[in-house]
């Protein structure tokens, strides 16, 4: 079965969301302490503030966001794997 660019990058998009879901769940159910940390730090990628144009007839607002931890990056990765 061959694999497209879109296939792949969708692969890895679902496994960073899910991966980073898994991260946030399991930050929140153990104790603080150092595996809290590592589960729970992270960094953001994208904009702070939106890009607004404004041409009086139609306001368009572009921004992206994405915040990325431990678990994120191992989604993603096993959604590269998985694409192969």
């Amino acid at each position: 079965m061959a694999k497209t660019v879109g296939t792949t990058l969708l692969f890895i998009l679902l496994g960073g969301i899910l991966g980073g879901y898994l991260g946030d769940l399991i930050a929140l159910l153990i104790p603080l302490g150092f595996f809290h940390d590592v589960f729970s730090a992270g960094f953001s990628i994208g904009f702070n503030n939106p890009l607004v144009v404004d041409l009086r007839v139609i306001v368009l607002t572009f921004g992206i966001k994405y915040s990325l931890n431990l678990l994120g990056l191992i989604g993603m990765i096993c959604g590269l794997y998985f694409a192969k």
